[in-house]
């Protein structure tokens, strides 16, 4: 604890809290569990919101000490480097919230403190006092969103997708961002994200069957269509094949992965697509666990790379 005249100074130095949290310079706080920065309460409370509740401490103490002095007196050299300190901690934790306003009221601050002639204690105090109040007005405007529990459990279930991205990059960015929407109470969006996830896999699977269009490429064709010419092509090609367990397993995928396509495109793509219908919480549910089922299984065999037939069948 720091004493300046009769003010106790009672909450750490910046340095202090950086090194309690295992904080070093450039460094950002460790996120618990939630993709893409979402942060956990306990995130939020240990370093988010503790380290936002400490900047104002601070700033609060810098108020207090600067009216222990003669509002006419000039600021000393010690008092400056210390509130300068203070004020670049308290600086990054507003960025750290986007505080706008506050960002360029600190600016004001840093270059009353940093100007060759020293500014009194009366006008630190001013500029820090109205810093005091812009902060409040920015949080003001700040949410935050808690998401229910039981819906935070699927979104952070990443492992179950995990060969799927493997197999299909591309549509790691449409699962977290439908599961999110699942858990944000918007069942619709989170459909709507996943019947693009599925066309990644029907593009797929249409690709490894050697489908084209004369004239337009494959992205610009429509659900139907494709279906039709992949559904033909599968059969052909399991057709022509000796019975036996390669036999069995060609027809397992295929009738498999062109079932799935179908009841999803009858489910869901065409009504969300065309906006024929609103989904609920357990729509969306299963619209997600039908789209994972149906991933995993073309993952097992191709990929969005996948530009040949397969050839191998075990």
């Amino acid at each position: 604890m720091k004493t300046k005249g009769n003010v106790s100074l009672c909450v750490p130095t910046h340095q202090e809290y950086d090194a309690d949290c295992g904080l070093g310079e450039g460094r950002n706080p460790p996120v618990c569990g939630l993709p893409s920065g979402r942060w956990s309460l306990l995130d939020m409370m240990n370093f988010s919101l503790q380290s936002f509740v400490i900047a104002l401490a601070m700033l609060s103490q810098e108020v207090r000490a600067a009216a222990t002095h003669p509002t006419d007196a000039l600021v000393s050299d010690p008092d400056k480097k210390r509130a300068l300190a203070n004020l670049q901690f308290i600086a990054e934790r507003c960025r750290q919230l986007g505080l706008a306003a506050a960002e360029h009221r600190l600016q004001r601050c840093f270059l009353v403190l940093t100007d060759v002639r020293s500014p009194t204690y009366g006008t630190l105090a001013g500029e820090l006092v109205t810093l005091n109040e812009t902060i409040g007005d920015d949080i003001k405007t700040e949410y935050f969103y808690h998401y229910p529990r039981q819906k935070v459990l699927l979104m952070i279930a990443n492992a179950e997708w995990l060969p799927i991205f493997d197999a299909f990059p591309s549509s790691r960015t449409e699962v977290e961002e439908g599961l999110d929407c699942y858990a944000l109470g918007h069942p619709t969006a989170a459909v709507f994200h996943m019947m693009r996830v599925a066309e990644l896999g029907m593009r797929a699977l249409a690709r490894e069957r050697q489908v084209t269009f004369p004239k337009h490429p494959l992205e610009w064709a429509d659900w139907q269509n494709i279906l039709d010419q992949t559904e033909a092509k599968a059969k052909a090609a399991t057709n022509s094949m000796s019975r036996g367990p390669p036999k069995d397993a060609a027809l397992a995928f295929y009738n498999g992965a062109i079932a799935h396509l179908h009841a999803l495109k009858d489910m869901y793509r065409n009504s969300v697509m065309h906006m024929r219908r609103t989904y609920d919480d357990l729509d969306a549910q299963r619209a997600i666990g039908q789209v994972r089922d149906f991933m995993t299984g073309l993952s097992r065999k191709i990929g969005e790379k996948t530009r040949r037939p397969i050839r191998k069948w075990s």
